[in-house]
């Protein structure tokens, strides 16, 4: 869970990647297994549903809801939409 709750939710991927390195947001087991399939495959958050991610990381579709919440969004959706403007603009710099 972020550490100070007054903060914001990361704003990129990169922002993500540091509060994570260093032990900002820290997480429960099922979190961390959910939060490094994320981290590695970006993609799986932009474009599968929660229930998709929760079959591949064999959690509960809860445990994927829980984890946006953990890091500090509202919902499911701002934290897909973080990824999905992650992948736009690396897509973007690959052109």
């Amino acid at each position: 869970m972020l550490q100070n709750r007054d903060r914001c939710p990361p704003a990129t991927l990169q922002e993500l990647k540091y509060l994570i390195a260093k032990r900002q947001i820290v997480f429960p087991n099922r979190l961390e297994q959910v939060a490094r399939q994320i981290i590695e495959r970006p993609e799986m958050i932009a474009f599968e549903s929660a229930a998709a991610i929760a079959r591949n990381c064999k959690v509960s579709q809860t445990t994927v809801h829980r984890l946006a919440q953990h890091i500090g969004f509202q919902t499911f959706g701002e934290f897909r939409a973080l990824m999905r403007n992650h992948l736009r603009k690396t897509a973007g710099n690959h052109r």
